[in-house]
């Protein structure tokens, strides 16, 4: 068995659509990690006691199980770009939700870590699938390779921006 690597080929980001997939991807890996990596102390710096505070990592992980299987069910019957889109938006109410509504109320801040959790969640299983959509089966590899390569810079600075919003705010999270 000859073994192959799979180098991104950054030619294919001239396509149209493979473009603003990788830019669709770039943004949405860009703003995922940011809400995981700050609930706990945005929960602790809103009052909420120690314990509820740190288990909001749990509730998110509660609602990723079900992000990851149910979107894709649902793609099958209604379409796999429509499922992403809807779960990309419901990621942007429920952030949206999480810091402006949740406040010092345990319920809502543990509904709406479920929902962004279950939303995002669904981004992630759905990204490939919607990718595989855009070339044929036996480039796939090379086409998630590329999209992957150019991406993951939104996975690596979108906390380091985060923390640099919340620190230009003094710690508020309104930033």
């Amino acid at each position: 068995m000859t073994k192959r690597f799979v180098l991104p080929d950054l030619g294919m980001l001239l396509t149209p659509k493979i473009k603003i997939m990788t830019v669709g991807i770039f943004w949405t890996e860009w703003g995922l990690f940011i809400p995981i990596a700050y609930i706990s102390s945005y929960a602790l710096s809103e009052g909420i006691e120690r314990k509820p505070a740190y288990n909001m990592l749990t509730f998110l992980n509660v609602g990723s199980l079900l992000g990851r299987w149910l979107p894709g069910y649902v793609g099958d019957k209604i379409g796999r770009f429509n499922t992403q889109i809807l779960a990309v938006l419901l990621c942007i109410v429920s952030v949206l939700l999480m810091w402006m509504l949740a406040s010092r109320d345990v319920s809502v801040l543990i509904a709406t870590s479920v929902i962004f959790r279950f939303a995002s969640g669904g981004n992630t299983s759905l990204t490939p699938v919607c990718l595989r959509q855009l070339c044929e089966v036996e480039r796939f590899g090379r086409f998630y390779a590329t999209v992957y390569t150019m991406s993951s810079f939104g996975a690596l600075t979108g906390v380091p921006v985060g923390g640099a919003l919340l620190s230009s705010a003094c710690g508020r999270y309104w930033a």
